[in-house]
C-alpha cells in the first residue's frame, strides 16, 4: 500500500513536473518572442533615429549654403548700393550745380527782361504802358520761379512781335488829348508806328505827333499852318471812312525835326 501511495506520489509529482517545465519552456518562448519584437522595435526605432538624424543633416547643409548664398548677396548688394550712392552723390552735386547756374541765368535773363521797360516806354507812344507792364510781369515771374526761362523769353518775344503788328495796322478812334493847361476831346488816328493825329471834335485843333532830336514825343499843334490843317482833316476823313478811298498825305516826323 505504501508501495502504491508512493508510486503515484511520484507519478502525481513527475506530471506535474512535466507541467513545470512546459510552463516554463511556453514562458521563455514568450519571453524571447517578446525580447525579439523589442529588438524589432529597438532596430526601427534606431533606424527612424538614424534617418532623422541624415535628414537633419541634409537640412543644416541646405541652410548653410542658403545661408552663404544669402551672404553673398547682401555683400552683392551692399557693393551695388555702395556704387549707386556713389553716383547718387555725383548726380545730387551735378544737379546743385546745373541748378545754381539755372537760378544764375533765370536772374539775370529776368534783369534784361526787367530792362526792356525803358525801351518801350520811349518807343512810338501807342500801349506803351500795356508793354512796359508785361515785361516788368515776366520778369518778376521768372525771377520768383513761377515760369521757366524759355516761356519767359516766348512771352518777351511775343510782347515785341505785338508792337511790330502794330506798325502794319491803321486805326481809328475816340479819346481826349491831355496838354499842359487843359484837354482836348476829339478824334485819333494812327498810322503804323510812324505817325498820329488828332482832330478836336469841332474841328478846331489840330495836332500830329513828332519827335525831338532826344527821341522825345511831344504833340504839336497845327494852329497857323493851314496847309498842314488840311492835310490832318482829309487824312483822317479818309481813316474814318468820310469820304472817297484815296491816297493822301500825312505828317511823318524822320530825324531832327525833319517833317515829311
Amino acid at each position: 500500500m505504501k508501495k502504491l501511495f508512493f508510486i503515484c506520489v511520484m507519478a502525481i509529482s513527475y506530471t506535474m513536473g512535466q507541467e513545470s517545465v512546459e510552463s516554463v519552456r511556453r514562458q521563455i518562448k514568450a519571453v524571447q518572442a517578446e525580447t525579439a519584437r523589442e529588438v524589432n522595435l529597438h532596430n526601427e526605432e534606431k533606424k527612424r533615429h538614424s534617418d532623422f538624424i541624415e535628414v537633419g543633416r541634409k537640412k543644416v547643409v541646405a541652410l548653410n549654403s542658403q545661408n552663404q548664398s544669402l551672404k553673398a548677396e547682401m555683400d552683392s548688394m551692399k557693393v551695388e548700393l555702395s556704387r549707386l550712392k556713389e553716383a547718387r552723390q555725383k548726380a545730387l552735386s551735378s544737379s546743385r550745380f546745373y541748378e545754381n547756374k539755372k537760378i544764375k541765368y533765370q536772374e539775370a535773363l529776368a534783369l534784361a527782361i526787367d530792362s526792356l521797360q525803358h525801351l518801350f516806354q520811349t518807343d512810338f507812344p501807342y500801349k506803351n504802358e500795356d508793354a512796359v507792364n508785361s515785361v516788368s510781369e515776366i520778369a518778376a515771374q521768372l525771377k520768383k520761379g513761377h515760369i521757366s526761362s524759355s516761356d519767359a523769353l516766348a512771352r518777351t518775344v511775343e510782347v515785341f512781335l505785338e508792337r511790330i503788328r502794330m506798325g502794319y495796322t491803321t486805326e481809328v478812334w475816340k479819346g481826349s488829348l491831355p496838354l499842359s493847361t487843359r484837354t482836348v476831346h476829339g478824334t485819333y488816328m494812327r498810322y503804323g508806328a510812324v505817325a498820329s493825329i488828332f482832330v478836336s471834335l469841332d474841328g478846331q485843333e489840330v495836332f500830329w505827333l513828332t519827335r525831338s532830336p532826344e527821341n522825345n514825343y511831344s504833340w504839336k499843334e497845327a494852329s497857323q499852318d493851314m496847309e498842314m490843317r488840311t492835310i490832318i482833316k482829309e487824312a483822317l476823313k479818309v481813316a474814318e471812312g468820310k469820304t472817297t478811298p484815296k491816297i493822301v498825305p500825312i505828317p511823318v516826323y524822320l530825324k531832327r525835326g525833319e517833317l515829311k
